[in-house]
This record gives structure tokens, sequence and C-alpha cells, in this order.
């Protein structure tokens, strides 16, 4: 994720002109975790929903050791925004976790990709659609479960 964040950081301030969906990764960067959507339109006509996480307070060693433990650390939501977490909007699960990782400089890393149907990504019938995800970490040693949210990702759906 680090290397698609890096790559992708000089289209930040490009506005969405081309087609329903697709514009240039949305992160929440923090001192503790990462957190990215990125939704596109496929040359298929679906859409595909890319989620990251780093958990980046964990040691390469202590990250091994959570993967080794479970290969199944991630989960995730799709939320509609509509002004607040009591208002928002739940959209679908997430299933598919594609690559988890250990590195020294980013922690505990996840990538996971969806293809979500247009009628899950169309939260506002009518008009723009404010999408966020909620990435769910299951601690396989303790189970502790923490949430983690990206920001949004405005598109038509």
């Amino acid at each position: 994720m680090k290397a698609l964040a890096i790559a992708t950081a000089p289209a930040v301030g490009i506005v969405l002109m081309a087609g329903p969906a697709s514009a240039a990764p949305r992160c929440n960067y923090t001192a503790e975790y990462n957190a990215c959507i990125e939704i596109s339109k496929t040359s298929s006509g679906k859409y595909l929903l890319h989620l990251g996480i780093d958990l980046r307070k964990l040691s390469k060693q202590e990250a091994q050791t959570i993967i080794n433990a479970s290969r199944y650390l991630f989960k995730a939501e799709l939320w509609g925004s509509d002004g607040g977490e009591y208002l928002d909007d739940f959209q679908a699960y997430i299933p598919v976790q594609t690559r988890v990782w250990a590195s020294t400089e980013s922690g505990l890393s996840a990538d996971i990709d969806s293809y979500p149907s247009s009628h899950a990504l169309n939260e506002d019938l009518g008009g723009g659609d404010e999408l966020y995800a909620k990435i769910i970490s299951t601690d396989p040693r303790t189970g502790a479960k923490r949430t983690f949210k990206t920001p949004e990702f405005f598109g038509f759906f």
C-alpha cells in the first residue's frame, strides 16, 4: 500500500472529471496507521474497490507473529456517509482479503480488493455518493478487535 500511496501522491489534487468513479486513492495517514480507499471502473465495466491498511506501530517481528497465527486478520465494511456515524448507511461487507505482509517501514499491512455491485456503491439515489470503509482488525493472539476508518471517497455510481 505504501508504494501505491507514493506512486499516486502527485495525483491527489486532481479533480474528479473522468467517468463515474476514477480518482486517486483517499488515505488517512496517522502515526498509528494508514487506511486508504480507492474505487475504479475496470475495462469490463465492473467496479474495483481497493482498501489498504498499514498498522504502523507494530515491529516487523510482531507483525509476522500475528500473520503466522492467522491469515484472516482483517475484514471490511462499506458505508455511505450521510452526516454522522448514526446517520450513515451500511452498504456491504467486503469479504476478500487479497494480501497480508510484515515490513520494517509499515508494520502489518494488508490489501483488500473486492468487486461490489453498483447498487452497493450507489448510496444516494440521484446524486453523488460519499463512501468510506471500516477496516476491522482482529489480533489472533488476544481476540481484540480494532476498527480503522478510511476517508470518504466521492463518485457517481
